[in-house]
C-alpha cells in the first residue's frame, strides 16, 4: 500500500481456510483503508498473497505472542484484534469508527462492540451489556471477578482503539497464553491509565470458537490464564504492583514455540 491504512485487523491465527471469508467480511464491514496482520504458522492463502494489504509473519508461540508480533507491524492510526473463527458483521467496523471519530481526537478513547458466541449453526443470542464488563453480573464472571476492579469497566474483546495509546501500555502482555485473559488485562490497565470506554451496541463479530481444535486454548485459559489474572487483580494492592506501562516487547521473552499446540 503506497499510503498507511486508517485501521489495522491484528490477528493470531491457526485456520487457514477461515482466512479468505474473513478478509471478504472486512471488506463488506468497513469503507475505510485497512490492513490485514496475521501471524501463525501456516503460510497465506493465494488469494491473500496477492493483496498489497496483508501482512503475515510466520511464528509458533502462543496466540498471545502472535498478537503482539502482529501488532508491532502495525501502520495503521486505529487498530483492534480479533480471531480467526470470527467474521465482521456487513457495516458494523465503519458504525464502530464513526463513534470513535465522535469521542474525539484523545488517544485514549475505545469503542467496544458486541458479539456472538458459540458453535455455528446453533442459535447465538445478543448479550446484555453487563455480559461485557470485567466483573459482569455478580458471579456471572468468575475467571476474571475481582472487589478490587471497578464494576463499570469493559472488557476488550472487541475494542477500537488507538494505536498510539496500545504502543504507549506495551500492548498485550504474554505472561497469558491465550488472548481473552491477555485482552481482559490490557482493559484493565488500559482504563487504570484513564481510558475513556465507549460500549457501543453495535454487533462487531460472529464468532465460532466451539471447535474441535479449541482445546489447547481451554487448557491454556482455565489451567493458566485464569489463576493468573486472579492472583494479579484479586491483590487489594494490585494497583501498587501492576504497571499500565509495560515493554511492548515482552513478547521476545516468552517461547517460540507453544508446546500446548506445536510440537
Amino acid at each position: 500500500m503506497s499510503e498507511k491504512p486508517e485501521i489495522s485487523l491484528i490477528l493470531p491465527a491457526i485456520r487457514k481456510e477461515n482466512w479468505d471469508v474473513l478478509y471478504d467480511s472486512i471488506g463488506l464491514s468497513t469503507t475505510r483503508t485497512f490492513e490485514l496482520i496475521i501471524c501463525g504458522p501456516f503460510s497465506l492463502t493465494p488469494k491473500l498473497e496477492s493483496l498489497s494489504n496483508v501482512k503475515y509473519i510466520k511464528d509458533y508461540g502462543s496466540p498471545t505472542r502472535a498478537t503482539a508480533i502482529a501488532a508491532s507491524l502495525a501502520e495503521g492510526k486505529y487498530m483492534m484484534w480479533g480471531g480467526d473463527d470470527t467474521l465482521f458483521q456487513p457495516g458494523a467496523l465503519d458504525k464502530m469508527y464513526d463513534a470513535l471519530i465522535s469521542m474525539g481526537e484523545d488517544p485514549k478513547n475505545v469503542v467496544c462492540g458486541k458479539y456472538l458466541e458459540g458453535p455455528n449453526g446453533t442459535h447465538k443470542k445478543s448479550q446484555p451489556d453487563y455480559y461485557y464488563r470485567i466483573n459482569g453480573q455478580e458471579g456471572f464472571r468468575p475467571c476474571t471477578y475481582s472487589p478490587h476492579l471497578p464494576d463499570e469497566w469493559w472488557i476488550f474483546n472487541a475494542a477500537l482503539m488507538h494505536r498510539e495509546f496500545y504502543e504507549n501500555l506495551g500492548g498485550v502482555d504474554c505472561k497469558y497464553e491465550h488472548l481473552a485473559m491477555a485482552a481482559t488485562d490490557f482493559a484493565i490497565r488500559a482504563q487504570a491509565a484513564g481510558a475513556d470506554v465507549l460500549q457501543t451496541q453495535v454487533l462487531i463479530y460472529d464468532c465460532d470458537h466451539m471447535q474441535t481444535d479449541h482445546k489447547p486454548v481451554e487448557i491454556a485459559q482455565l489451567q493458566f490464564d485464569e489463576p493468573l489474572i486472579q492472583s494479579v487483580y484479586r491483590d487489594p494492592a494490585w494497583r501498587d504492583k501492576v504497571q499500565c506501562n509495560i515493554d511492548i516487547n515482552n513478547w521476545k521473552a516468552h517461547p517460540l514455540l507453544w508446546t500446548r499446540r506445536f510440537r
